[in-house]
């Protein structure tokens, strides 16, 4: 693969050693010959990547999901460092960085293109979510019903707490914890996971990467909420319908090219023989 030659540390300040982790890999990447400097703003601003080989997000997932609009706009890879207890994105602790920063910088990694989901509201603004776009009551209402179309056909109408649309990446995410699948990441699919329906045959949909979703209010009354990567957007009642697709972008996922994913998730997850659960 082609050398690093630049690199931007973001850092979640809020995460005890952040900053002097991102200072000790900034200095390895210097003495490796490579130009490095840290970012402290988060999210990161989306033109903050410009010429930058490579985006190194120090934190946790929550982190790396804070410089998604700056790494599409860029096209810089990112790698994650987990500082916190989760990290199905942000897979290297900071010992593992430090260790393997240099080889990665001469060029032996590997890139993950992972689909990113995009949501257009009616009134014309467009966000971009990573792991998913969930669409939700408005805290204390109750159940809300909302009709769901792809590519013109009517899917159902559901009566529930709330709708979640999820990458394959956001797959381990909310999308999981509501008793959706677990897609590998490579996958080219969207997810649909409705959140507590009153109809126990409302289950789980997998669309197609060519699928145009759209979703209407099926009741009058205040606006569901529209979370995007857990950040809430379209605030106001002239949102609805939306459309959610596949975007063209991919977000470029640095790994070592040793990486399993699913020897993540057992991880993770406590799957199995914990034997057997770092192969």
């Amino acid at each position: 693969m082609t050398p690093i030659r630049s690199i931007t540390f973001a850092v979640n300040t809020t995460k005890p050693g952040a900053q002097e982790a991102a200072e000790a890999l900034a200095k390895i990447a210097r003495d490796e010959g490579a130009e490095a400097r840290i970012h402290t703003d988060y999210p990161l601003p989306s033109r903050a990547l410009e010429g930058q080989d490579l985006c190194c997000a120090i934190g946790g997932d929550g982190t790396l999901l804070g410089v998604l609009s700056a790494a599409l706009h860029s096209g810089a890879a990112v790698l994650g460092v987990n500082l916190g207890k989760l990290g199905f994105l942000a897979t290297y602790t900071r010992e593992q960085a430090a260790h393997d920063l240099p080889s990665l910088i001469r060029g032996r990694y590997t890139i993950d293109d992972r689909s990113v989901l995009r949501c257009a509201a009616a009134d014309g603004g467009i966000v971009h979510g990573l792991n998913d776009v969930v669409i939700k009551e408005t805290e204390g209402r109750g159940l809300i019903r909302l009709g769901v179309s792809s590519n013109g056909n009517t899917v159902s109408e559901y009566h529930c707490d709330g709708l979640i649309f999820a990458t394959p990446t956001g797959s381990t995410a909310y999308n999981l914890s509501a008793g959706g699948p677990i897609i590998g990441p490579r996958v080219s699919a969207i997810a649909m996971t409705p959140i507590c329906p009153h109809t126990l045959g409302n289950r789980s949909v997998i669309f197609d990467n060519s699928s145009r979703i759209e979703v209407s209010r099926g009741e009058p009354g205040p606006c569901p909420r529209i979370i995007v990567d857990g950040r809430d957007h379209f605030k106001g009642n002239d949102t609805f319908p939306i459309h959610i697709t596949v975007a063209e972008r991919k977000f470029r996922l640095m790994q070592n090219p040793d990486h399993s994913h699913f020897a993540i998730v057992r991880d993770k997850l406590n799957w199995g023989d914990p034997t057997i659960r770092k192969h």
